[in-house]
Parts: C-alpha cells; sequence; structure tokens
C-alpha cells in the first residue's frame, strides 16, 4: 500500500486513472464494500468521474462554505472548552472524523452529524465487520461463487 500526501500527485493519479491500475479484489465482500473512485476500473473510473465532477466545481464549494464554518466552529469551541484557557494534549482524530461527518451531513442532507450519527455508526460498524469476516476465513474458490452475480452487476452498469 502506499501513502501519497502530495496534493499535485494525488490530483495527477486521481486525473489519470490509466496509467495507475490498482489491484483487483479477490474477495467479493471487498468488492461489495470497497468500490470508491479510486478502486474502479478505468472505463467505470471514467464515468464514476463524470458524475461527481460537477459537486466539486468552485461554484458549489463557495456554496458549501458555510456548512464547513459552522463545522469548523462547532469543533473549535468543543476544543476552548475541554482546553479551558490551559495548555493540554488533545487527539484531534476523534474530532476530525466527527467534524468531517458532520460537513458531509450538512452538505448532503441538511442535517448536522448528530441527528444522523445512528446512521454514520451503524455505517462504521458495518465496515469493521466486514474487515473482520474477511481476514477470519478463505475458502478456496469462493471467489467463484459470486462470478455469475458480478458479471449481472457489470452488465447493469
Amino acid at each position: 500500500m502506499v501513502h501519497i500526501t502530495d496534493p499535485s500527485l494525488i490530483r495527477h493519479i486521481l486525473a489519470d486513472n490509466n496509467q495507475f491500475q490498482t489491484p483487483k479484489h479477490v474477495n467479493p465482500l471487498a468488492q461489495l464494500l470497497a468500490r470508491g473512485l479510486v478502486d474502479v476500473d478505468a472505463d467505470q473510473w471514467v464515468k464514476h468521474r463524470k458524475i461527481i465532477n460537477p459537486a466539486f466545481h468552485v461554484e458549489k464549494l463557495k456554496n458549501m462554505l458555510p456548512a464547513f464554518h459552522i463545522s469548523c466552529s462547532e469543533m473549535i469551541n468543543e476544543w476552548e472548552g475541554i482546553t479551558k484557557g490551559r495548555s493540554c494534549e488533545v487527539d484531534v482524530f476523534p474530532y476530525l472524523t466527527t467534524m468531517s461527518s458532520d460537513v458531509i451531513s450538512r452538505t448532503a442532507f441538511g442535517s448536522s452529524y448528530e441527528e444522523g450519527r445512528k446512521i454514520f455508526e451503524l455505517q462504521m460498524e458495518q465496515g469493521r465487520l466486514a474487515i473482520k469476516l474477511m481476514n477470519s476465513m478463505y475458502i478456496p474458490g469462493s471467489r467463484y461463487i459470486f462470478a455469475n452475480k458480478k458479471k449481472q452487476k457489470t452488465e447493469g452498469d
């Protein structure tokens, strides 16, 4: 696995899927759950990219700024309540996860993360259980069980 943090490299990789192919998932459960833009085949990538591209137009992002501001302000206010004007160490990861979920909730659904917290928690639990299941057993030849379903799904795309 390669982790890239340089924004220009990330932009290049996301813009040209033909040079950077991802490995095929052998596990049908992984195929079902891990189908993001970075993970799809070149043809599907072009199709998906055309669909999501308008959502990231500058004007649309500008309209989302109030939601970003509200979510960030809430997080900073919470940090200020924790620190109470003194210096202390804070694990920011859970706060950034919540803030990201809050921004998605506000921009996509018009409600705060707190209102949809149960759905996000269920999705996280579903992901954890799927990973646990994928790592717990392997049945030789099991990848062929869903071959017809995959073919039907591909034809339906």
